[in-house]
């Protein structure tokens, strides 16, 4: 009974693998070593129940309690660990409890070709068979479970949300309820009966997912051409505002004869402070057609212009802090385009503010000790929608380029993202390494 208890556990542990797949890619290694060992813990513990339990002798009712039990502590291990995406945790174990159902009845059926027959002295055997089955399919299960979520906006839909995370579970509970009672199958009709719901099920998941994937992609291409439409937006205005500018000079650089003969007349003229007047009007001018410098970076000094101008026109309130080093390593182009849309962003939500005292937008960004941080902010308020990335989100057409942009921006750089809202101001922060 021994075997059978060590065999039982890693068949609770091979379900305990499949659940960690879906999470493995997010985790740290932090998050991964602790959860780990508390798995490990926990299967000493339930190496020594399941040793109790089957010390006497193998039933079928102590089987199916252990089988439908066992998984239990470690789900809440794994909730408890990874404090986030609750409905996705439950998802995720009813995909797992189908597909373990399936390979138990793949067992089974093992047993049954191999003896004849299936009975309580047979159970250490179908367990046997279970481990064959999910070692075979290894590399078949870590592609599958590792892509298994679907994508994030299903589960940030509040109407979705938890219809699509108990589906699976509520299919696995029908499955094991019509069973439950059932000490053996008999006929290989009731053991093929067993696999058409789950068998059914996974293939029209896969085919869901493969839909949602292509729509997702479709998606994706749609706001990398409207990220491409903006930046070439920003391009020819920053084109047309050099444009401005150097036609403003060349106007100035005209007029620079005539100008020094009006002084030269009321300095003759005994007139100075009428000079000193003038002179100031001229530099006054000449300095308002100069663009701002807000750090040595051409691209990203180029969308702050743009930028600081826009909110400026539109009556807003906008304060920079820019602290940067002449040469960083990230592209500037990439962070260019972060800053115009989360700039874009900022600016048509301070729009919406109903009194236009109240539309106010800052903007930090430093370098400091290696790591480079970027903050945006903006009055509002009203309440925002986070979705389970933690970031703001919308479901308005032609909206949320700005968070795509935060999205692929965040992933290329490993960057750490947080949102808050307090006191009727949003910020949203990014830290990544230099």
């Amino acid at each position: 009974m021994i075997l059978t208890g060590v065999v039982f556990l890693l068949a609770q542990i091979s379900g305990v693998y499949l659940r960690y797949l879906p999470f493995s890619a997010e985790l740290s290694a932090e998050e991964t070593s602790r959860l780990w060992k508390y798995f490990l813990l926990w299967s000493l513990v339930n190496l020594a129940i399941g040793l109790w339990i089957f010390s006497d002798e193998m039933t079928y009712r102590r089987f199916k309690i252990e089988l439908l039990l066992g998984w239990l502590p470690y789900f809440l291990i794994s909730m408890a660990t990874i404090r986030r995406k609750i409905p996705q945790h439950i998802f995720v174990f009813g995909m797992q409890a189908l597909w373990c159902f399936t390979l138990h009845a793949f067992g089974g059926m093992g047993v049954a070709i191999i003896y004849g027959q299936m009975s309580e002295e047979y159970l250490s055997s179908q367990l046997g068979f279970y481990m064959l089955f999910f070692t075979i399919l290894l590399p078949l299960e870590q592609k599958f479970f590792k892509t298994l979520l679907p994508s994030e906006k299903l589960f940030e839909n509040a109407a979705l949300r938890w219809g699509i995370s108990f589906l699976p579970a509520m299919i696995f509970l029908g499955l094991t309820i019509q069973i439950i009672d059932i000490t053996f199958l008999s006929t290989w009709k009731d053991r093929f009966a067993r696999l058409i719901v789950p068998v059914f099920f996974f293939m029209v998941y896969r085919s869901l997912s493969l839909a949602t994937q292509q729509v997702e992609e479709k998606q994706l291409n749609e706001q990398k051409n409207q990220l491409l439409m903006r930046q070439m937006e920003s391009m020819s205005e920053q084109n047309a505002l050099m444009e401005k500018n150097q036609a403003e000079v060349a106007e100035l650089r005209q007029n620079l004869a005539a100008n020094y003969l009006k002084i030269e007349k009321l300095l003759v003229e005994n007139k100075k402070a009428a000079a000193m007047e003038f002179i100031r009007r001229q530099t006054n001018l000449l300095d308002s057609t100069r663009i701002k410098m807000f750090c040595k970076s051409p691209l990203i000094n180029a969308a702050l212009s743009i930028y600081t101008r826009r909110a400026e026109k539109l009556k807003i309130k906008i304060s920079l802090k820019i602290d940067l080093p002449v040469k960083i390593t990230t592209d500037e182009n990439d962070l260019a385009v972060l800053v115009s849309n989360l700039l874009e962003n900022a600016i048509t939500a301070s729009l919406e503010q109903k009194n236009p005292a109240d539309r106010e937008i800052s903007l930090i960004m430093r370098q400091t000790g290696g790591q480079n941080v970027l903050e945006v902010g903006n009055r509002y308020d009203s309440e925002v929608k986070i979705g389970e990335n933690g970031l703001p989100y919308t479901n308005k057409a032609g909206h949320g380029l700005g968070m795509a942009s935060l999205e692929i921006f965040a992933k290329k750089y490993s960057a750490f993202t947080d949102f808050s809202q307090e006191n009727g101001f949003v910020w949203l922060s990014l830290y990544w390494n230099d």
